[in-house]
């Protein structure tokens, strides 16, 4: 068996062109999982508003709220109660809860602070992320 002889340079323009042919197609695979459509995610809407809760003295709301996609209530979907207070204030979750029927959700809240809220989804797989209107809670003296 005979050997072929080839040079330095002969060795590098075939590593290089080895590289940029497997470069290329990573790059062509990359191009085609990344072109792939994105499924449309259906819109929401996210209602709140708030009720006393009579009883003697006044200290409890109930925060209200309905998730809904087409007019039509979403059921099972996790929603957060945000919730800001202060000088410099910040939202933060308050309570987490699942939609009932017809995509109703309820949490019963107090405080003697002017308190501002409003409910957040987060969206999933099949609907859009949205979030409510800011309520404003004052203490009543």
């Amino acid at each position: 068996m005979s050997r072929i002889r080839v040079t330095l340079p002969t060795r590098a323009v075939v590593a290089v062109a080895a590289t940029a042919l497997t470069a290329g197609g990573i790059m062509a695979a990359a191009a085609a999982v990344s072109a792939a459509p994105k499924p449309k995610l259906d819109a929401t809407k996210l209602s709140i508003s708030n009720r006393v809760v009579a009883h003697g003295e006044h200290n409890v709301d109930a925060i209200t709220g309905v998730l809904s996609s087409d007019h039509t209530g979403l059921t099972g979907e996790t929603v957060a109660l945000e919730a800001r207070t202060g000088v410099a204030p910040r939202w933060k979750v308050v309570a987490i809860g699942t939609t009932g029927t017809s995509g109703a959700i309820t949490f019963n809240v107090t405080g003697n602070t002017k308190t501002q809220f409003k409910y957040v989804f987060a969206g999933d797989g099949s609907y859009r992320a949205s979030h409510s209107n800011v309520i404003t809670l004052k203490r009543i003296r």
